[in-house]
């Protein structure tokens, strides 16, 4: 995998600071997060990937509440293919929902809202499920905001979310990246990936205010990257808000 350009020469940094607007009316909305777990190394996964690249842009396009987020899994290096993007710790975050939703793991898994488990490419299925999270009353769910402080090789987020049994998530998102394939299943593709989470932090008792730090990996640009947080609850890990910085 080639990834072009560097971040910033030497040592220079720069910084983009959004702020929420004083005394600015809160609009709380349904929000529908969507964790793909996936693999470079799955044949059957490439649909899925290209399911929620259509899906979040569609949404984008009209307006909606609807974050993608792609999590690559580990368990699939060992025939053959070293995923790029594959962690651990994205395993383990898979495992957490399949023991809490009584599931199998498996790929490509598509977890919507914490709370609803799919296989990944099945588009009407998930369609139906969007559209009966986006149909609760806008009382089920929290306003998260914050404000994004970027330098040459790293984010902080200062965030906001109303006191509550909540945990707050933080995932840095590289928004696309193409992989030429040379093993495994997908041996010989050149695969294309969106939403992919480079970055990932889970704050279990974050308060009503704080902040959170992100490494960028090496060799991303500031416009490869955006920020989403997103809160969930800590009983039964639904989905309460999100916002994308």
């Amino acid at each position: 995998m080639v990834i072009a350009g560097m971040l910033l020469a030497g040592a220079a940094s720069w910084t983009l600071v959004r702020h929420p607007e004083k005394n600015a009316k809160v609009v709380v909305q349904p929000v529908v997060v969507l964790e793909l777990f996936t693999s470079q190394g799955c044949s059957s996964c490439p649909p899925a990937d290209r399911a929620l690249q259509e899906i979040t842009q569609r949404a984008a396009g009209a307006g909606q509440a609807v974050y993608g987020l792609s999590f690559h899994v580990d368990y699939w290096n060992r025939l053959g293919w070293q995923d790029p993007f594959s962690t651990k710790q994205y395993t383990d975050r898979q495992r957490q929902y399949d023991r809490l939703l009584k599931t199998q793991t498996y790929t490509p898994q598509l977890v919507i809202n914490g709370r609803h488990d799919v296989v990944g490419g099945h588009r009407g299925r998930i369609d139906q499920l969007i559209r009966s999270v986006q149909e609760q009353p806008a009382s089920q769910f929290i306003p998260v905001d914050g404000s994004l402080t970027r330098q040459a090789n790293q984010v902080t987020v200062r965030y906001q979310l109303p006191a509550g049994p909540y945990r707050l998530n933080a995932a840095l998102v590289q928004k696309e990246a193409r992989t030429n394939v040379q093993r495994g299943e997908n041996g010989g593709r050149t695969l294309v990936n969106s939403n992919v989470v480079r970055q990932f932090r889970t704050l279990d008792q974050p308060g009503q205010s704080g902040s959170v730090t992100l490494p960028i990996p090496d060799g991303l640009k500031p416009d490869d990257v955006t920020v989403l947080l997103y809160a969930q609850r800590t009983d039964n890990s639904q989905v309460v808000g999100a916002k994308r910085l």
